[in-house]
Parts: C-alpha cells; structure tokens; sequence
C-alpha cells in the first residue's frame, strides 16, 4: 500500500536521525486535487514520498521545508489552501478553484514508537484509527469508524482527523484464468490486495500470476471460510465454468462485502439466478450483484476486461 510505503521511508529516515516533515491533507473541498488522506513525508534533503496534490502547491511545500528544517522546536501547523488566482492569501498556485486543508508537522527520532505501530497496523493486519490533532499523531487501537475518514472542524486550534488504519482494500478473484491474471496485475496497480481462488493447480495463468499476494487452490464449494467481510472487501467472479460461478456466488451473496461482480453473458446471468432462486436464495440479494461485472467500454481482451472491472470498483468505492 502507498501509505505503508511512506510510513517505512518515515521510519528509516528517523531510525538515521533525520528530521521529516510529514504533511496529511485533513479535508478538500470542490475540484482539489489533494483529497482527505493524501499524505506527504519529505525528509531532510529533500527526498520525499507521497503527495497531496502534486503541482505548484507541492513545489511551494518542498521549498517550504528546506525553510522548516531549520526550527530549532517541532511544530505542528493548520494550514487551508485555496487553488484559486481570486484570493490574495492562502493560494495554493494551482487554479482548479477548490481548496484543501493541510496538517503539517516536524517528526524526530522521538516519533518512532508511534511510526512503527503505524506500520505494525498494516503488516499485522491490527485495526484501529490513527487519530491527529493540533497536538500531534496517536492511534487507537480496535476501533474503527465506519467511514475511512472522519473529520471534525471548531477552530484552527480545535479539531480531529481520524483514519482507519490496518484494513487494507481486498479483491477476492475467484477464478485463476486468462481474466482473472490480468484483473489481478490491474488490482495489484490500484493497491489491492489480491488473493486468487481456483480449483486446478496447474494451470498457466496461476502459475504466471506475480501480481496476487495469495493464490488459494481449493474446491469452490470451500472458499468461504477465506472471506473477510466489510467495507474493505470487494469479490469478483471470473472462473470457468457456470457451475462453479454459481456455486461462489451462493456462498458469498449474502455476505456484508462492499462489491460482487459476476462475469458472463446475460443468458448465462438470467440462468443462474434463476437456479439460485429455486434452491433457496432470497432474490433480495440479486440487487447486489453487478452482472454483468465491470463498466461497459465494449472490452475486446481480457486486459480492458480487467480494467473494466476496476473502473466499476473504483466507482462504488469512491461515490458511495
């Protein structure tokens, strides 16, 4: 994951005694390009991972740091920024007429205990929230909100940012073949984490598959046992034959996942829910479905199948 990188370039540029200056995007509003999460850590000289936005506004906080290196005390600094050439103050330099509200803190060799239970929240897979303030970073370990973000403004002096940490974004593929690999290497781009289930163990594609974290063989009709269910999980339906299609999708229909997609032709779709239905399985459930899977771009190969797929799923993630 992209923060996890970030929080491990934080952690070894202060295990040598270098100084950061992390900075985290507390809230954004109309066409920013910096969103709520976005992080930056920019380390003494100038080496940094991250963004919050990129262009000008980025620049500006570069050359704003080699001017912040220099403070004697930490600090930690509320700064809201307008991408508009209208304002007189606060500019960001980029035109785009949002704005977004920045955090922006020095981090020491006193830090690391917090910055290494960052990390542990990932590695571990420990749920929990990473709560900032005008004080400062903490963590509270298992609870989480049920949005990703939550934040909370009184006064520039008074407010909290909170974070779910430690639950990473899940796509469960549940067919190894052509579709599945190339979903796979689309996922793995997108930050996922990919674990593949498939019933043959010696097929090429699972053999070729670099891409998934976990790549589980297993008759189908025993997956579900693998599934974590939430808002963090999405499934996608891809194997080779309609018998098995059904067979996953009877298992996880009527789990709490924040997507299912089934591939397959819409005579293929209409059959299967039909035997769903006959074999107990509330039509309720149906609606949850998005068959068939992935946005409609007229795909031509199971690469922009895939890319279909994880438009559809970026969609869902990011409106609702």
């Amino acid at each position: 994951m992209k923060d996890l990188k970030m929080w491990k370039f934080v952690q070894e540029n202060l295990a040598n005694k270098k100084k950061v200056i992390l900075t985290v995007v507390l809230e954004s509003k109309g066409s920013s390009p910096g969103k709520a999460g976005f992080k930056i850590a920019v380390a003494e000289g100038n080496k940094f991972v991250g963004t919050i936005g990129g262009g000008q506004m980025e620049l500006n906080l570069m050359w704003e740091c080699k001017e912040l290196f220099r403070a004697k005390d930490k600090f930690n600094i509320y700064s809201k920024l307008y991408h508009s050439e209208k304002v007189k103050k606060l500019r960001s330099g980029l035109i785009c007429e949002g704005n977004q509200t920045n955090f922006i803190c020095m981090l020491d060799k006193s830090d690391l205990k917090i910055i290494k239970s960052i990390i542990l929240s990932y590695e571990k897979n420990k749920k929990g929230l990473l709560v900032v303030t005008p004080n400062g970073l903490k963590i509270k370990y298992g609870k989480t909100n049920s949005e990703h973000i939550y934040f909370k403004y009184s006064s520039a002096s008074k407010w909290i940012y909170q974070e779910n940490i430690g639950l990473k974004d899940t796509i469960y593929i549940f067919g190894g073949g052509h579709v599945g690999l190339a979903l796979s290497k689309q996922m793995k781009l997108l930050n996922y984490e990919v674990i593949v289930f498939d019933d043959r163990e010696n097929v090429q594609t699972i053999i070729e598959n670099r891409s998934a974290d976990k790549i589980i063989i297993t008759p189908f009709n025993k997956i579900s046992r693998h599934i974590m269910e939430g808002n963090y999980s999405y499934a996608a339906i891809v194997t080779s034959a309609l018998p098995t299609d059904k067979l996953v999708l009877k298992q996880i229909i009527g789990k709490r996942l924040k997507y299912i997609g089934l591939m397959g032709s819409k005579a293929k779709l209409k059959r299967i829910f039909s035997e769903l239905k006959s074999e107990g399985v509330d039509e309720k459930y149906f609606n949850k479905v998005n068959a068939p899977i992935g946005l409609e771009i007229n795909s031509n190969s199971v690469e922009e199948i895939a890319v279909s797929i994880a438009a559809q799923i970026i969609q869902i993630k990011n409106v609702s």
